[in-house]
Parts: C-alpha cells; sequence; structure tokens
C-alpha cells in the first residue's frame, strides 16, 4: 500500500519504507514479540532501542516527517510499505478476545507499532479501567451492532458506543476528556495519540480522519475563549467499566499548550452543553459543530502493510458502521514526552483513568 487516499493533506504525512528499511523494521518487530510485546516488562526500552537503530538508516526527508508529527506541525502519520503479514484465509468469524490477544500475529502488530510510537519519541501505556489494564487494544466487532448480527447477538438489548461494537462513531477524540497534558483532579490525560494497524480488512472498510487546525484557526476569539472554559458535559465511554466514581464535572473542549499550540477534545456524539454555561459557549459549540461538518474527512484503509499514526489532540477520528464482522485492527494508546500522567506502574505502563 502507498497511499490511502487522493490527495495529499498538508495536515498528513506518508512515511514509505524502503525495502530494506521494512525489512529491518521487520526483524526488531519480531524480536519485541518474542519478549512478549507491548504488554510485557522491558518492551517498552526494547522498542526505544531498535527505533534507535532503525532511525540511524532513515534519510533526511523522512526524519523531517517525524519531526514534522512531534513538533504538531501534522497531525498523522501514515506509515506505508512495511512488510505484510503472510497470507492466510480469513476466519469466518472472529476468534474470541483471548484467542486473539495471544495470537502472534496480532502481538507482531501490536510490537510493530510500539517501535514506530518510538520513532517519534511516544511512549505507549495503558489506563487501569479501561481494556483491563492492557495496551494491546483490539478494534473488531464483539458486542455486535454491526449490518450483519453476530452469531449470538441480542438483538433487543441497545448496542453500546464503543471501538469493540460494530456501530458507526462520528468523529471524535479518544476519552477520557478531563484533561490533555498534566493530570487533573485524579485523571489522567487522555491520549496524545493513537496508532492503528490491520489484521484483517476483507472489505477495505476505511478509517476516515477529520484535521482539525485550520478549523480552529477559523473561530473568532470569543469562540476559542467560550471552548477552553469549563461550560461542557461528557458523557462517559462503557469501556471504562470500573469507573464507579461520581459523574464527570463540567469540562472545558479546547486547551491552550506550549508544545502544540492547543488540544482538543471533543466527540460529536459525547459531548452537550452544562445546564450553567453561559450564552457565549452555546455559540462556540454550534461553531465548532459546523466546522466540523465543513470538513471533508480522509479516508485511509489499513491493512497489515500500514499503520496511522493520529495526533488525539489534533484530529478527530471516525468510521462508518462495520460491514464485515471480521474487521480486526489492532491498536496502541501513547503519550507524548511531555505529557504527566498519573503513574499507576512504570513498565509496562499502567496509568490512572
Amino acid at each position: 500500500m502507498t497511499g490511502s487516499y487522493c490527495e495529499r493533506s498538508l495536515d498528513i504525512a506518508q512515511f514509505t519504507f524502503r525495502e530494506d528499511q521494512a525489512r529491518k523494521l521487520d526483524e526488531a518487530s519480531r524480536h519485541v514479540t518474542a519478549s512478549g510485546g507491548p504488554d510485557a516488562p522491558g518492551s517498552a526500552a526494547l522498542s526505544e532501542h531498535y527505533a534507535h537503530r532503525l532511525k540511524q538508516h532513515l534519510t533526511a526527508e523522512q526524519s523531517a516527517l517525524l519531526t514534522a508529527f512531534t513538533s504538531g506541525q501534522v497531525c498523522a502519520i501514515e506509515f506505508c510499505r512495511m512488510q505484510p503479514l503472510p497470507e492466510e484465509p480469513t476466519p469466518d468469524v472472529l476468534p474470541s478476545l483471548h484467542e486473539l490477544t495471544t495470537a502472534p500475529a496480532v502481538i507482531y502488530l501490536a510490537s510493530r507499532q510500539q517501535i514506530l510510537l518510538g520513532l517519534v519519541g511516544y511512549r505507549s501505556f495503558a489506563f487501569d479501567i479501561d481494556n483491563e489494564g492492557r495496551h494491546l487494544r483490539l478494534v473488531g466487532n464483539f458486542k455486535g451492532g454491526g449490518k450483519e448480527p453476530l452469531p449470538d447477538e441480542n438483538l433487543k438489548n441497545d448496542t453500546e458506543l464503543s471501538s469493540h461494537a460494530g456501530v458507526g462513531l462520528g468523529p471524535h477524540t479518544e476519552p477520557p476528556y478531563n484533561c490533555s497534558v498534566v493530570a487533573e483532579n485524579g485523571h489522567s490525560p487522555a491520549p496524545s495519540a493513537l496508532i492503528l494497524s490491520a489484521r484483517w480488512n476483507p472489505l477495505g472498510e476505511p478509517t476516515f480522519l477529520t484535521p482539525m487546525r485550520t478549523a480552529i484557526a477559523k473561530l473568532n476569539g470569543i469562540e476559542a475563549l467560550a471552548l477552553s472554559s469549563r461550560s461542557f458535559r461528557f458523557s462517559r465511554s462503557e469501556c471504562f467499566t470500573k469507573d464507579d466514581g461520581s459523574p464527570p464535572c463540567a469540562s472545558s473542549i479546547l486547551q491552550f499548550d506550549k508544545h502544540e499550540g492547543f488540544t482538543l477534545r471533543n466527540s460529536t456524539y459525547r459531548y452537550s452543553l452544562d445546564a450553567e454555561a453561559a450564552v457565549p459557549a452555546q455559540h462556540a459549540l454550534c461553531a465548532l459543530e459546523r466546522a466540523i461538518k465543513e470538513i471533508e474527512p480522509i479516508s485511509f484503509t489499513l491493512d497489515s502493510s500500514s499503520a496511522l499514526l493520529i495526533n488525539n489532540n489534533q484530529a478527530l477520528h471516525s468510521r462508518d458502521v462495520v460491514q464485515d464482522n471480521r474487521r480486526l485492527l489492532i491498536r496502541l494508546f501513547a503519550y507524548a514526552p511531555h505529557t504527566q500522567p498519573l503513574v499507576l506502574q512504570p513498565d509496562p505502563l499502567v496509568v490512572r483513568g
């Protein structure tokens, strides 16, 4: 795969590996896989080691693309022409979560992602209240809601809005939405980035990306100020199964940040106006929603030879209703070096959600 969108966006970098570079990355990924992958102690340091070695074989242009992401000049990198997984028949139905999380091919893709994160200086992590505290995350229709019902799906129950269901998800950043960079009131920041690859994608179903820097720049001063006020409510993700605390307090959508200029936390289906919000906040939320609708999302069709690294503070991502229940993406969350979470376990990194 040499690029999955028709027109190159100034907000998105396309990083194409040479054959020799892809081979070195494959060898490194296999070593990290053999160590147990991202959820094994020592994996982060090993991945960082291989990322450093791989950097020595990059061209000046490739290195500049990595710097553009790290410095916030682009909101995503599409990594292309990595070595694909060996071809094998797609299963009739997805195996169980336990089978998948222990499958060598899945651990390989996650290990490769961890090395790619090391290229931009980011570190993978897990929330304690989400995904059973694991780094390796599976994005698939395990809970129903897709175009075709699962064999054991209860059609009488409402399908939850989560990455493990087949429902379509509108443009959003990954939760939690309490803060973006520095922990606040017992909550760690939202992920700085997420990275995605496909284990199986039989119909070539896309992931959509909505860059937000241009839209934020179009807001007037009052609108930007209102979005940075604690005037908005968000609903919790159903994925946070252990969070029994009090309902979330009013939060901001926009934060100004010395590293990236701004950080955005937003979801078209989880945010609403706080009852005590001033009129300018209502106008600002409407202005932001209009700006999002005016942006044509960029489509990425992932396979095992590609990966999409998304800045979670600068871009929204979304997807349509899953058409083929066998579609399976592998995902890691990551923090930028300057992020300050509440660390519960340093290796592998687990933070308080």
